[in-house]
């Protein structure tokens, strides 16, 4: 049911309105259809810009970043636009060209100041809502079907007794592993359109499972805002609570931004707020030479990448 729901709502002009539903695991359920029927360009280039404020000083740093949507693969030019134009400030990290496997040094491994380590950050990450699986309009719809209601409460129809068995049915059981116990909060305005409200609390590994409160368009059932507890993979930013801003960009979510206004120490430097925002999100060719490159961290001197959990 859910898919067909959100079949409906993700097509074209000319299809009626989606039907208003009271059901939070239900509008959970099609959100997370909405991702997992998006249909990426398959090479994107963008800026992941980092704002930090320590004692009143805001400090920036923008990298030029690449993804490829058809391995889940982001590249970035390691070095951010703000030490390139002051070369005078040294670096933490090693870029390597690598040819065949090889890695040749392409700079010496120096103290850096990436505020919050190199960001490593696909533009397109979900959260946990899904797992993002590059589009293929040859897919089984069987198995999204099966996907979906794997984990987010959408058992499937129970199939009745043969009509020859002779067996009377008294009961229908379901059992259902839920990570979530998801509340309707009510419709909210949100971006000019009526959002629902959605409040999870998680049930298992709340470590893991950082959804605290969805907001979903009820046309598109997009995803246009969340809270997370926590975010990234290390240091202190796993504790604090982050703002996340989407956008749409032909019919598919792209972030525009991660905030927090909580205080945290990363790598021993504290910090009073940090963003990263997501701009300049182009479909273009990776160049070759990123492809290929990559680079390393002095873990006596940079912080460590700054990456999403898988």
């Amino acid at each position: 049911m859910y898919l067909a729901l959100a079949g409906a709502c993700l097509m074209g002009s000319g299809v009626p309105a989606a039907p208003i539903l009271n059901d939070p695991y239900a509008i959970f359920a099609v959100a997370r259809t909405h991702w997992e029927i998006a249909n990426y360009p398959s090479q994107l280039s963008y800026t992941v810009g980092v704002t930090v404020t320590r004692h009143g000083v805001t400090s920036e740093a923008h990298y030029h970043s690449y993804y490829d949507s058809l391995v889940n693969r982001v590249n970035v030019t390691a070095v951010s636009d703000e030490e390139f134009a002051h070369p005078y400030t040294p670096h933490g990290i090693s870029v390597f060209f690598s040819p065949f496997g090889a890695h040749i040094p392409l700079s010496s491994p120096e103290h850096t100041f990436d505020y919050l380590g190199v960001p490593l950050l696909a533009p397109n990450y979900s959260f946990g809502i899904s797992t993002y699986v590059p589009h293929n309009p040859d897919a089984n719809s069987a198995k999204l079907v099966a996907e979906i209601r794997r984990e987010f409460c959408d058992p499937p129809p129970v199939k009745s007794p043969a009509p020859d068995s002779g067996l009377k049915t008294i009961a229908n059981i379901d059992v259902v592993r839920r990570s979530y116990i998801i509340m309707l909060n009510g419709i909210t305005a949100l971006n000019g359109h009526k959002d629902y409200d959605l409040t999870l609390r998680p049930i298992r590994d709340p470590g893991r499972y950082r959804l605290r409160q969805l907001w979903i368009d009820t046309g598109s059932f997009a995803t246009d805002k969340l809270i997370s507890q926590g975010n990234f993979t290390d240091g202190g930013m796993t504790g604090v609570q982050w703002t996340v801003l989407f956008h749409q960009v032909n019919g598919v979510s792209y972030l525009t931004s991660e905030r927090t206004e909580q205080p945290f120490v990363i790598s021993r430097r504290s910090y009073d707020s940090a963003t990263i925002a997501f701009t300049n999100i182009t479909p273009k060719r990776i160049p070759s030479i990123t492809q290929i490159s990559d680079f390393a961290i002095n873990e006596q001197s940079g912080a460590p990448p700054l990456t999403e959990p898988h």
